[in-house]
């Protein structure tokens, strides 16, 4: 046990009025056992002694300093205080007459009987400040706890109006988009009669910006869906060639306009357990950026086939790759890498964290093979 601690703790106190008060009790005890002048109770802290506290009995004395070490014209009688074998203090009394013996054994034994009322003293402080503290930490946590809770209902509360308001946006911009999209198709088709070459040109404009649009915010709305758990998975047996061909003929008009063939390489005519929405995205997200990084004049592929007892789809460009170092950063939320490429086209961000998503949901597990202007490779497996 360190003493000095202790010592420091028991007897350096900031409510002096009850301790003036306990002390001068003390002494006054001592007065009627022995006669002195003066008394002083010096504490021991980092191995220091301190003046704690000094009544004077005598007028002569009302403006008197003791001192433990210094000696002055008065006679003196100093009795240590022990705890543990260990000295915490000093009593020192003062007078102008020598101290006799007698007297100095009566003053041992009144100070040893006094030393237990003081330690008890003191360590009843101690325990009382312990208390305050303890009490005080207790209020403090608890206006904190309630602070955070407060904040935490704002916060949610706050989410659920954003995830609310997006939801609504959403769904009063893709209302709108899908009838752009409808009719630019019809046109593209030379459904209502026959397009020159200009317009047809600007057809294709039309439907690829609101097929780009349409997943900008399909990417937004399905995030918010994630985060508020709020995404139902409904599996049942699809052909994933079906599936990959009715998001290729979707997003063909994304690749027309940079002259990108989009090649089907199908080794696979079973079925697999999937959730159909879920899926559509998750290889439209896929073919959307391959297609958006991909060099103009070039192709991509995707190629099922199975391995293993497991079905592996992968999709590949040949165009800006990315760098190993960043293949686990790009599937985190709003991450857009910093090439001078990617800046050409608006995202959102969040495609390839959606994608990773809605593969977990599906109980499969997608990766990356990429480098450096030699494209990428998108890999998703799931169980046969």
């Amino acid at each position: 046990m360190n003493n000095n601690l202790l010592t420091t703790a028991y007897f350096n106190e900031d409510n002096f009025k009850e301790a003036d008060s306990f002390y001068f009790d003390c002494f006054s005890k001592l007065k009627k056992e022995f006669d002195f002048s003066c008394c002083a109770f010096f504490y021991k802290t980092q191995g220091k002694y301190f003046l704690s506290h000094k009544h004077s009995f005598d007028k002569d004395f009302a403006n008197y300093t003791p001192d433990l070490k210094k000696e002055d014209v008065y006679k003196r009688l100093k009795i240590p205080v022990k705890m543990q074998n260990s000295i915490i203090g000093y009593f020192l009394f003062i007078r102008k007459e020598e101290f006799k013996k007698q007297e100095k054994e009566k003053a041992k034994k009144a100070c040893l009987e006094i030393s237990y009322v003081i330690k008890d003293f003191e360590i009843s402080k101690i325990f009382q400040n312990q208390l305050s503290i303890l009490q005080n930490a207790i209020l403090e946590k608890n206006i904190a706890t309630k602070k955070l809770e407060e904040q935490n209902e704002k916060l949610i509360e706050t989410d659920k109006i954003r995830s609310e308001f997006l939801a609504n946006v959403s769904h009063e911009l893709r209302t709108p988009l899908n009838s752009i999209i409808g009719f630019s198709t019809a046109l593209k088709d030379e459904m209502l009669g026959k397009l020159n070459e200009k317009q047809k040109n600007y057809t294709n404009k039309i439907l690829s910006s609101a097929i780009h649009l349409t997943g900008l915010i399909n990417d937004i709305l399905d995030m918010t869906k994630i985060e508020a758990k709020g995404m139902k998975v409904n599996l049942a047996l699809f052909h994933p060639s079906n599936i990959i061909k009715e998001v290729i003929n979707i997003i063909e008009p994304l690749a027309n306009e940079k002259n990108i063939k989009i090649e089907l390489i199908n080794e696979f005519e079973g079925e697999i357990l999937v959730d159909y929405q879920k899926f559509k995205q998750i290889i439209y997200n896929l073919l959307g950026n391959a297609i958006k990084f991909s060099y103009e004049n070039s192709k991509v592929t995707i190629k099922i086939y199975k391995k293993s007892d497991c079905v592996f789809i992968e999709v590949q460009d040949f165009g800006i790759g990315i760098d190993k170092k960043n293949h686990d950063k790009i599937f985190e939320k709003f991450v857009q890498l910093d090439n001078i490429y990617t800046k050409k086209y608006s995202s959102t961000g969040l495609g390839l964290t959606i994608t990773k998503e809605f593969v977990k949901m599906l109980n499969g597990e997608i990766s990356l093979k990429s480098a450096p202007n030699k494209g990428s490779v998108f890999i998703l497996k799931f169980s046969a």
